[in-house]
C-alpha cells in the first residue's frame, strides 16, 4: 500500500465522519439551546476519546501509523496475501471481534460501568454516537490493532473500515425517518437504525439482543438479533442514570465509578447476573 493510499484513506476517514455527522445533525433540525448545548458536551467527550484512544494509546503506545503499510506474518494471512483477501479477513474478523466486544460490555461488571455512558443517553441522536467512555474506546481500539497483528492483517484495512463504519453509527443513532426500503428491505444483510435504536431501550431484554456494528449475520448466527415491532415506542437510556448529573460532561467521565452501587450487567431476560 503506498504512501499516496494511505495518505487518500486518511483524508476520506476524517471527511466521511465530518460530513456524516454535519449533514445527520442539519437533518435531525436539532436547533434550541439545550439541544445544541448537550451535542457539545457528547462532542467533547467525543475529543477526549480521540486524545486517549487514538493519539495516545493507539498512535503513540501501540505505533499505529508505523503499522498501516506492514503486513505482518499472522495466523491466516501475510505479506503475499492480495489485497482483496487482507480486505475480506479484516473487514469480517473486527466486525465479529465489535460484535463480541459489544456482547461482553452488556456481561461484565466492569466494562458495562464504562458501557453504561453510551446507553445513559435518554435522547437518542446523530451525537450519541460520540457518546463513549475514552477508557472503553481505548479498549477496544488496543484489542482491534492487536487481533490485527494476530491475523497478519495491514492496519490500513481498519482505515477502510472506518470510512464506512463510522459513517454508519452516526446513522444507526440519528433521530430521522429514513425510507422504508433502507430500513426494512436492508435489515437481512447489516444493522439498520431501527435494529440498532432497539438495543438503547431503557429494557434489559432489548439492550441484550442486536449486538452488531456492520452486519446483523452475527445476531443471528448466535441468537442475539430481535426485529424492532414497527408500532412500539422505545424510551432511550439507563434506569438509575437519568438525572442531570449523569448527562454533564463530568457525569459521563466517572459514570464508571459513581455508578458501581447502582448497575449490575444483566441476562437477556432482563433479570440481574450480579457483579463479577
Amino acid at each position: 500500500m503506498s504512501e499516496q493510499y494511505l495518505h487518500l484513506i486518511s483524508n476520506l476517514y476524517c471527511s466521511f465522519y465530518a460530513v456524516a455527522f454535519i449533514f445527520f445533525v442539519a437533518w435531525e433540525g436539532n436547533g434550541t439551546r439545550r439541544q445544541l448545548f448537550r451535542i457539545g458536551r457528547n462532542f467533547i467527550l467525543f475529543f477526549l476519546v480521540i486524545v486517549l484512544a487514538d493519539f495516545v494509546v493507539g498512535d503513540w503506545l501501540l505505533g499505529g501509523p508505523s503499522r498501516l503499510a506492514v503486513t505482518p506474518a499472522g495466523l491466516v494471512s501475510g505479506p503475499e496475501d492480495s489485497i482483496a483477501k487482507h480486505l475480506i479477513i479484516g473487514l469480517l474478523a473486527a466486525d465479529l471481534f465489535d460484535y463480541g466486544f459489544h456482547r461482553l460490555s452488556h456481561r461484565v461488571r466492569w466494562l458495562w460501568l464504562l458501557h453504561s455512558v453510551h446507553h445513559s443517553d435518554p435522547t437518542v441522536d446523530a451525537s450519541t454516537a460520540l457518546r463513549t467512555h475514552p477508557v472503553e474506546t481505548t479498549l477496544n481500539v488496543a484489542g482491534l490493532i492487536s487481533l490485527y497483528m494476530l491475523l497478519g492483517i495491514p492496519l490500513w484495512v481498519e482505515g477502510v473500515r472506518a470510512i464506512v463504519l463510522n459513517s454508519l453509527t452516526i446513522a444507526h443513532h440519528a433521530n430521522v425517518r429514513y425510507p422504508r426500503w433502507f430500513e426494512y428491505g436492508l435489515r437481512w444483510l447489516i444493522i439498520t437504525p431501527g435494529v440498532h435504536r432497539l438495543h438503547h431501550s431503557t429494557e434489559a431484554s432489548d439492550q441484550n439482543r442486536n449486538f452488531g456494528t456492520t452486519i446483523s449475520l452475527w445476531d443471528r448466527l448466535f441468537g442475539t438479533y430481535r426485529e424492532p415491532e414497527p408500532a412500539r415506542s422505545c424510551h432511550y437510556g439507563v434506569h438509575g442514570l437519568d438525572g442531570e448529573s449523569w448527562q454533564t460532561l463530568a457525569g459521563m467521565i466517572l459514570t464508571p465509578w459513581r455508578a458501581r452501587n447502582i448497575l449490575s450487567p444483566v441476562s437477556a431476560e432482563g433479570r440481574s447476573i450480579g457483579p463479577d
